[in-house]
């Protein structure tokens, strides 16, 4: 596991209230949840799922990550452009919910495809009016930019690789 262990809150990661402290290169991060585990399993951890024929699949979010983990990861990606990419996730540009809970706990439409931290926040706490206020003080961020041969392909593997060992429940879709 090459992540960097050095886990930013997510709120220290802005300097002067707009400008983001991230390299604009290419990488693997996480996300962690690192507000206090016990809130994080009392949340809303059903998830209904389209499933293959568009049947609904029941999902819940379990306490499955290893014990080895300082923090509960969250969600594990890779990009091209970290900064770029943790702004999509956090759309922190839109106050308030992006996405209205659904009866039944079916998952929404996402407010756009790369926004799943946002939207897996807003998920499992249905309630919370001000979701970057949890993302600011309880989500926080790593990541590793140090891929040199073979580039692609590495952050490839290791977003696969993290993904099965860490087992981030933002991480999880149906078959398509």
């Amino acid at each position: 596991m090459h992540l960097r262990q050095d886990i930013q809150p997510v709120g220290n990661i802005f300097f002067y209230g707009q400008r983001i402290s991230l390299p604009e290169t290419a990488g693997v991060y996480a996300f962690w949840w690192i507000g206090s585990k016990e809130e994080l399993l009392a949340s809303n951890r059903h998830i209904v799922l389209k499933g293959p024929g568009e049947r609904p699949v029941d999902v819940t979010y379990g306490d499955w990550w290893p014990k080895e983990l300082l923090y509960p990861c969250l969600y594990v990606g890779k990009s091209t452009n970290i900064k770029k990419r943790f702004s999509l996730h956090i759309k922190r540009g839109s106050p308030g919910r992006l996405h209205v809970p659904l009866q039944g706990n079916k998952k929404a439409k996402p407010a756009t495809s790369s926004c799943q931290l946002r939207f897996g926040i807003e998920h499992v706490f249905p309630y919370e009016a001000d979701p970057l206020s949890v993302i600011y003080a309880k989500v926080g961020f790593s990541f590793n930019t140090n891929f040199h041969s073979n580039a692609i392909a590495e952050r490839f593997f290791e977003e696969d690789k993290l993904v099965g060992l860490w087992r981030p429940w933002f991480n999880i879709d149906s078959e398509r």
